[in-house]
């Protein structure tokens, strides 16, 4: 097969592919900023950045696709106000309320409790799901856990920096005795620690009963054994600066807990029969957990090496075309992983798309040539977003739209809040019959744009690049 630097369409045949090596900085510049935000601003920034925690109740990455309860419902809320929703997930649960209150994000969505005491650092929507305090044991352990009583005879595992512990030391209190409680020291959540628990590590640990339904429903050996506290009220954080936007979440959980919806992606996360129930070891796609991200990370790396494109943006291009489906075909008969149609892989050297390797490796080269179309003076990662929107929507309407940014006072070499507006005004025959190549779908592709550029920021902060990072 001919290499790329013999392939590359309608530029020199003697050109080298581009040094794309920096790429990942270039591309998530944006995910480092930090800035506090009320709603005007969110929305002016198109954004909404939610601070959550890498767990099955919250958010977690299986097969490429981000998913989780908490995740779900803040997607839909994003969607309510007009912009996309990026993840942030900070090293630890104790730096949620920081990060908020640093700028880091805008909104904490991670079934945080609600207390007095946070709520004096930051403001707090009406409850979205509530549930006790629960002891969890092994289903198959041998001593007796049905009263108060009984936990004298356990070692329970929980976190001292948690608010399980004040539920503990209430319990010492009315039983007149200490138990024996162990800190667990290394941060992690309380899916793992009921998954100590289910493979003998730990005795007994306190969990919130939902996340212990979760973990049931995962296959997890586990049971309740006995309830410590009332049902316990957790909502969403907002920062204290941030009036109209905390108004606007707290609309919006009021609304959904009458519409149903967040009764539906309750059952449809914590009910044993859902789906999106995980198993309790790690998926072997679950890139939060593995670092992997799809059966053809492989293919996708050689495609690096061939194009220098991060292999992680060909990923997430390809599950925005695919979902990773290597016989996806579609109705304009675009094919494969990569979704090529056939003329275009023979133009540049492939005469069949039968594999995933020359789907990837097609796909790869098409947008490696999109990239070259533009002029090196304008920013990396802006000539690379141009060529996701003209490997949505073709070229020509890519070069209208800049055309049309210049025209309107818009900045011709940027995609967001500009050529993308731009691009909006070919939906408008005012406009489109003015330009060379007409009518263009336009809202399909920036939202093809917007996700693969949310897609790759995820799979940046989950997986790492490899080969680069070992340097």
């Amino acid at each position: 097969m001919a290499p790329l630097a013999l392939m590359l369409l309608l530029c020199g045949a003697d050109e080298e592919p581009e040094d794309h090596s920096n790429l990942e900085v270039a591309l998530t510049r944006h995910t480092r900023e930090v800035y506090a935000a009320d709603l005007d601003e969110i929305k002016k920034r198109g954004v909404l950045r939610m601070l959550t925690r890498n767990n099955s109740a919250s958010y977690y990455i299986a097969r490429g696709e981000q998913r989780g309860f908490e995740y779900e419902l803040a997607k839909a809320f994003a969607k309510s106000l007009g912009v996309r929703l990026a993840v942030v997930v900070p090293p630890s649960r104790n730096a949620l309320i920081k990060g908020l209150l640093d700028g880091e994000g805008d909104i904490i969505a991670a079934g945080t409790t609600i207390t007095a005491a946070r709520g004096e650092k930051v403001l707090f929507t009406p409850t979205v799901v509530s549930a006790p305090r629960v002891v969890t044991t092994h289903e198959h352990i041998v001593k007796p856990l049905e009263t108060l009583e009984d936990l004298a005879a356990f070692q329970v595992h929980l976190s001292f920096r948690s608010t399980t512990l004040r539920d503990m030391r209430a319990v010492e209190t009315k039983l007149g005795r200490a138990l024996s409680l162990i800190d667990v020291t290394d941060g992690v959540e309380m899916e793992e620690m009921v998954n100590r628990v289910g493979t003998g590590q730990y005795e007994a640990t306190v969990i919130d009963e939902d996340l212990l339904h979760l973990a049931q429903a995962a296959g997890e050996p586990v049971q309740t054994g006995v309830v410590i506290s009332e049902p316990r009220d957790k909502g969403w954080a907002v920062h204290p600066g941030a009036p109209a936007l905390h108004a606007a979440a707290s609309e919006f959980i009021e609304k959904h807990q009458k519409t149903g919806l967040i009764r539906i992606l309750y059952g449809k996360y914590y009910r044993a029969n859902s789906r999106f129930a995980q198993p309790s070891q790690p998926h072997d796609y679950r890139a939060d957990a593995a670092g992997v991200i799809s059966p053809y990370d492989d293919l996708f790396k050689e495609a690096e090496a061939e194009t220098g494109l991060d292999w992680r943006l060909l990923a997430a291009v390809a599950y925005t075309e695919s979902r990773f489906d290597a016989k996806a075909e579609s109705r304009f008969g675009a094919k494969g992983l990569m979704q090529v149609l056939p003329s275009t892989a023979r133009s540049i050297g492939f005469k069949s798309l039968a594999d995933p390797r020359s789907q990837i490796m097609a796909g790869a080269r098409y947008l490696a040539r999109l990239v070259s179309r533009f002029d090196s003076s304008i920013a990396e990662r802006q000539r690379v977003r141009f060529a996701l929107a003209a490997y949505n929507a073709g070229l020509g309407h890519v070069y209208d739209a800049r055309r049309l940014a210049e025209s309107t006072g818009k900045d011709p070499d940027r995609w967001f809040q500009n050529v993308e507006e731009a691009l909006k005004l070919k939906m408008d025959r005012r406009w489109h019959e003015k330009t060379r190549h007409g009518y263009c779908r336009a809202v399909e592709t920036i939202q093809y744009v917007s996700s693969i550029q949310s897609r790759y920021d995820v799979y940046v902060r989950h997986v790492k690049h490899g080969t680069r990072d070992a340097e």
